[in-house]
């Protein structure tokens, strides 16, 4: 068998085996920029808002229609889906999109904190 090795990172693959070698002490933690720090930050802050808006509104207009139907099913006339949009899933959407940028704006800013406080 041949020991022929690759060389990936801090481990060197044999055939069968993996070995690992410990880094340097002499490597320096290389600090992100402010600039990068705000972005990344940013972007996680709105996608987490723009996930829970739109589970929010999915769930929202899930419940909407389920209350139109029932709602028409006891009144017994015709029943108007826009409604389902415009009196729950919107203000629902709304209101959990506005909590989940509040609280995700909230844990950065204290994970952030936490990082600059050690």
């Amino acid at each position: 068998m041949s020991r022929e090795t690759e060389k990936i990172a801090l481990f060197t693959v044999y055939d069968h085996c993996c070995t690992l070698r410990a880094m340097p002490a002499t490597a320096a933690y290389k600090q992100r920029s402010k600039a990068s720090v705000a972005f990344t930050s940013t972007v996680r802050v709105l996608f987490t808002t723009l996930l829970f808006t739109a589970a929010g509104m999915g769930a929202g207009l899930f419940f909407g229609i389920v209350g139109t139907i029932v709602y028409g099913m006891i009144k017994g006339g015709t029943i108007d889906m826009s409604n389902a949009y415009r009196h729950v899933a919107i203000p629902v959407a709304i209101t959990v999109g506005a909590t989940a940028f509040l609280g995700a704006l909230l844990l950065e800013v204290r994970s952030r904190r936490q990082r600059t406080s050690r």
